[in-house]
């Protein structure tokens, strides 16, 4: 992705994570934004009044830099109104490249009303990505990330879960686009386009566990990037069957595995990783009758 938009409190405080990374031009979108190079698009009682009520010259002038050779990376939240939005503001960036990062909130903290309009955008962005309309979605369950970057002050709470999500990103993003020193590239099949992304490890201490950020069911593709020290890669001689046995280790029937490593510039071997399905998931975490 080169051209990231965020959309609402979560979208937008995620996508300043990603400032950090030059390569990336931001788009904020919020209800009141008055930051610079943003866009405010008003507050609106719920989530069909975002939807009905957008200003789409508005927003096509904004996002006017956004060409049709353009990776967009869309991030939005569920538990708030202004993703009600989100279908009109694509819409006019519909020839892009876009890719969804939908972050699932906690739905044992939601009102009834949260609750409904997560379920309605949760469903829908996962059915037009799965027709092809956006390349993927990826799905993030902020409940899963708090858990893996453990106890935080309260101030520092949003921005530690963004700072990490972004990371990931990031680097992710970096990898694709990047040659990679060894690889073992298995195409996803075209109709695989919901996924997670992910971190394991290669110590043995861990036993070379899997932590996706959402719990993706029915994968069809698993693919890991190992991002080693340089040193590492000239002078450790078991690496190679180290990252292979670990890839073996995550291979089941019905699911392709791959790898591919890069250089970078770490102390120690980073392992992040990629999933995807075929499949419309259900909420993280909630009873299968509460997705019906």
């Amino acid at each position: 992705m080169d051209k990231i938009i965020g959309l609402g409190k979560w979208g937008c405080l995620v996508a300043e994570e990603l400032t950090e990374y030059p390569e990336y031009r931001i788009y904020k979108i919020d209800s009141e934004i008055k930051e610079r190079a943003s866009l405010s698009i008003g507050t609106h009682e719920n989530i069909e009044e975002y939807e009905k009520n957008l200003d789409t010259q508005e927003v096509s002038l904004y996002l006017r830099n956004i060409k049709d050779s353009d990776e967009v990376l869309f991030i939005c939240c569920g538990e708030e109104k202004i993703v009600g939005a989100s279908l009109p503001i694509l819409e006019t960036i519909k020839g892009a490249n876009i890719n969804i990062l939908y972050l699932c909130p906690d739905r044992e903290v939601l009102s009834q009303e949260q609750k409904r309009d997560d379920k309605i955008a949760f469903n829908i962005l996962q059915e037009y990505a799965r027709s092809g309309l956006f390349s993927n979605i990826f799905l993030v369950d902020i409940l899963t990330i708090e858990k893996m970057i453990g106890d935080v002050p309260i101030s520092e709470h949003k921005k530690r879960v963004a700072n990490f999500i972004s990371y990931v990103v990031a680097m992710i993003n970096y990898y694709d686009h990047t040659d990679a020193f060894m690889a073992n590239l298995i195409a996803p099949k075209n109709f695989c386009r919901i996924g997670t992304l992910g971190l394991s490890s290669i110590n043995p201490s861990s036993e070379g566990a899997v932590n996706m950020f959402f719990p993706l069911e029915d994968v069809t593709d698993l693919h890991f990037y190992y991002g080693v020290p340089k040193k590492d890669l000239e002078e450790d001689a078991l690496l190679t069957n180290q990252i292979k046995n670990h890839v073996k280790q995550h291979s089941v029937e019905g699911m392709a595995a791959s790898f591919s490593i890069y250089e970078a510039d770490l102390d120690d071997v980073l392992v992040l990783c990629k999933s995807l399905s075929s499949a419309i998931q259900d909420f993280a975490g909630s009873p299968k009758s509460e997705n019906k």
